[in-house]
């Protein structure tokens, strides 16, 4: 992987321990972008197999049994130290670690790094979605967190927002010669998300909408089974049981004049399509009420929506879903407006080097 960036951190030869979830192919970016610099890179993930992490964290809640990871984590820390380059670690990155213990941290950071070794923790979700609670990353020398409001009642955090890889580079992407969409969303299936998609459907008929959520197939007979109203009489030109490659979310972004990005609604960090929307120079249409807190925020750029789920409920009830309508051509045809400086701070390169500087 080539890039043009201008690398604040000399990684040559370092070795680097990287435990963090499998999240589509994120873990890959991060991957490639150190192995350009010349480091040497480990990956494990922080979480057991899917199946039985959701069995393990189901019996946790019912019996409160605190420890019911311990032999994951005693599995991990035995297969890092058994796998650890002559000398160890140069650095240790953990992020998120929602089921690393202390005594693995403090294990790994005894016997796999080397004496003078950097240890950063990423907390790249809500304290209160961790079981740790964000107290994990006490015992890192460097900690950043994606979440403004988590860095605001923790100073010993940094913020610090997600990024945009190579891939959604505007400065390497060739601009469409038309758009094909006023708006695109591509996302996963919660029913909150279909049933705003409905609505900004039935508002909106005069404009191009791409509105694209994948519902596993499992995950739909398990809902038939245990909800049926949920994905009762589903509008399939919304639905998609085929997931999306990231090439084919890049495209649709790439051929559309905004993005659409519905946020679960508790969460306060940035998700990373607005990263990408960002790295694109897309329009963004959000229900993040968070993004005012970011340099980056232009309202040129960007559309707050705020209480969408009161509006869904008296558009039910009233069947007048104009609270539901999307910007026109005044908004969307408007020149994005570009700040190229700020824009590259948030590029993948640049959140390593903070990460990692």
């Amino acid at each position: 992987m080539k890039t043009d960036f201008d690398y604040k951190v000399d990684l040559k030869l370092k070795n680097i321990l990287i435990v963090m979830p499998q999240f589509y192919a994120y873990q890959t970016k991060i991957h490639d972008d150190l192995i350009a610099r010349g480091a040497n890179v480990m990956f494990y993930d922080e979480e057991p197999e899917k199946t039985k992490y959701l069995v393990l964290k189901k019996l946790e809640k019912i019996f409160k049994k605190k420890n019911i990871f311990e032999k994951f984590n005693k599995q991990l820390t035995e297969q890092i130290i058994a796998q650890m380059p002559a000398g160890g670690y140069d650095y240790f990155l953990l992020i998120r670690g929602n089921i690393i213990s202390e005594e693995t941290v403090n294990t790994i950071k005894e016997k796999a790094l080397k004496s003078g070794a950097k240890t950063v923790y990423y907390a790249w979700d809500s304290f209160e979605n961790m079981r740790h609670g964000g107290q994990l990353g006490k015992l890192f020398d460097y900690r950043a967190t994606f979440d403004s409001v988590d860095a605001k009642n923790d100073p010993s955090y940094e913020l610090l927002p997600l990024f945009y890889s190579d891939d959604f580079d505007g400065a390497k992407l060739v601009p469409p010669a038309e758009y094909k969409y006023d708006y695109v969303s591509v996302s996963a299936f919660f029913p909150f998300r279909y049933r705003y998609f409905k609505a900004f459907k039935e508002a909106n008929p005069d404009k191009k909408l791409c509105l694209k959520i994948y519902l596993p197939p499992s995950v739909y007979r398990g809902k038939k089974f245990s909800n049926p109203k949920e994905v009762k009489n589903l509008d399939m030109d919304i639905i998609s049981f085929e997931p999306f490659s990231p090439e084919d979310i890049r495209n649709m972004c790439l051929h559309s004049k905004a993005v659409l990005d519905l946020a679960h609604e508790k969460q306060q960090g940035l998700t990373m399509r607005t990263m990408e929307t960002l790295g694109i120079r897309r329009k963004l249409v959000t229900n993040n009420i968070y993004l005012k807190d970011y340099e980056f925020y232009n309202p040129d750029n960007a559309l707050i929506l705020e209480d969408l789920a009161t509006k869904a409920d008296e558009a039910e009830a009233s069947g007048d879903y104009s609270a539901f309508t999307l910007p026109d051509a005044n908004w969307l045809d408007k020149p994005y407006v570009e700040d190229e400086r700020i824009r590259k701070r948030y590029s993948i390169h640049a959140w390593l080097d903070k990460l990692l500087g």
